[in-house]
């Protein structure tokens, strides 16, 4: 009887630490490096004032295509960037705002933009890393574009987010 309560008891407490392992696969890697992109077109009257969603989903990341159900942090790379192209002659964008949609507060205010460009330093950096902070915990992050167009855009500009990342497993 003796032994029967001990084997009993080794097996349960096996059985208990089995179903409290982590799921993950030993061959796991540490980290992947992964990119995205993402593009707002525009073409607006004079005077017009507008906003435009995009949504970032971590199936965007094709490296991540065996790992997603793993990921549990990322940090944003300095490659990364925000794209400004197709400006020509007189269009201008005054106002333009990029915020996280679940919660504006985190947003980023672009001078007002008159010429090609590409905004690649710390503040913009920032909000994107709170792109990938969201896409490792959520999924998913939906970004809201707002601006004013201070004259006719009538050949499209576009505004380019493009994400590379590593995210942690």
């Amino acid at each position: 009887m003796k032994k029967f309560l001990i084997l009993s008891s080794v097996l349960l407490l096996s059985l208990i630490f089995h179903s409290c392992s982590s799921d993950k696969p030993d061959n796991l890697p540490v980290s992947i490096n992964a990119t995205a992109e993402k593009t707002f077109t525009i073409i607006a009257a004079a005077g017009s004032v507008t906003s435009q969603n995009v949504t970032f989903t971590i199936d965007d990341f094709a490296a991540l295509k065996d790992y997603k159900k793993y990921v549990e942090s990322g940090l944003i790379q300095t490659s990364s960037y925000i794209e400004v192209k197709g400006i020509t002659g007189e269009a201008e964008l005054a106002n333009v705002k990029l915020s996280m949609n679940r919660d504006s507060k985190k947003n980023i205010i672009l001078q007002d933009i008159n010429s090609n460009k590409k905004y690649q330093e710390l503040p913009q950096l920032t909000f994107l890393q709170f792109i990938i902070d969201e896409i490792a915990t959520r999924d998913s992050s939906t970004i809201k574009l707002e601006y004013k167009a201070n004259s006719n855009i009538t050949s499209p500009v576009t505004i380019t987010i493009y994400l590379n990342s590593r995210f942690n497993l």
